[in-house]
């Protein structure tokens, strides 16, 4: 995917956090972007996934930052779906630049001067919802959030294709809500309509939480959205995401920069 600037203000607030012991949790990977962190179809001539390591002087923000959004899980879930998360100082594939990908058991991440921390972790969370929802796809009502879309509509076919045709925005408009979509992005496909939502819920991001109080249709994909977390640990409340929400900075809106590399459903 292309890489965009994103600015955004990072909040400091208490936030529910769940113990991980360091043995528990995925390894974090800061300090290697060998061509071996990819699945080996990754490494084909057709997607060529390449990254870039992080530079020292970035190592330990990003894995403070990774540290404080796995907090946001339990135990039990982590284990069970994810085993590292790789913090890069670039990656592409097929020579398109990307912000965030992820495996099978892995997510990958960028970090950049120009990616506010708080865009990272959007991007994380974005990144490991795609891990959970192929993990557990009948925990989503599909028919349900089909059925909010417009009569008649298409996803487009996949988040690269979105990218190539330059219809990835990921700024959130009020036309789109109206919808039941946060940005352009979100039409790519059902995965990059939910990761929308997964990925600014556990950010708490305050434009989510306004389009969900002004749009019904937005409301209802979210608490769709809440649905799947809830079946895969109790926790995961409506009450434990609204407690996420993050004081709104004077209009301002979460903006990440994009994210989704290779197919990773069959690596």
């Amino acid at each position: 995917m292309k890489c965009t600037a994103a600015f955004l203000v990072l909040f400091v607030t208490s936030i529910p956090a769940f113990s991980l012991a360091q043995d528990d949790g995925p390894q974090i990977i800061v300090d290697r972007a060998s061509p071996d962190i990819f699945p080996e179809s990754w490494r084909t001539p057709k997607i060529n996934a390449q990254a870039e390591e992080l530079s020292a002087e970035r190592q330990p923000q990003c894995r403070d930052l990774i540290e404080r959004a796995l907090a946001k899980y339990p135990t039990g879930v982590l284990r069970a779906n994810l085993k590292k998360v790789y913090g890069l100082g670039s990656l592409q594939y097929s020579a398109v630049p990307t912000g965030g990908t992820n495996s099978r058991t892995a997510v990958y991440l960028v970090s950049k001067d120009r990616y506010s921390p708080t865009a990272i972790e959007e991007i994380f969370h974005a990144e490991f919802s795609s891990i959970l929802l192929r993990n557990f796809p009948h925990h989503l009502d599909s028919v349900a959030w089909q059925q909010l879309n417009p009569p008649g509509f298409h996803y487009r076919g996949s988040g690269v294709q979105a990218i190539k045709t330059q219809q990835a925005s990921q700024r959130l408009r009020a036309a789109l809500h109206e919808e039941g979509f946060l940005n352009e992005y979100g039409k790519a496909s059902p995965e990059e309509d939910f990761n929308s939502f997964a990925g600014r819920l556990f950010l708490g991001d305050p434009a989510l939480w306004n389009a969900i109080e002004h749009y019904p249709k937005v409301k209802a994909k979210a608490e769709l959205a809440i649905a799947f977390y809830h079946k895969l640990d109790a926790t995961f409340t409506h009450p434990f995401f609204l407690s996420l929400r993050q004081p709104d900075p004077a209009g301002q809106s979460a903006k990440t920069p994009p994210q989704k590399g290779p197919d990773s459903k069959n690596n």
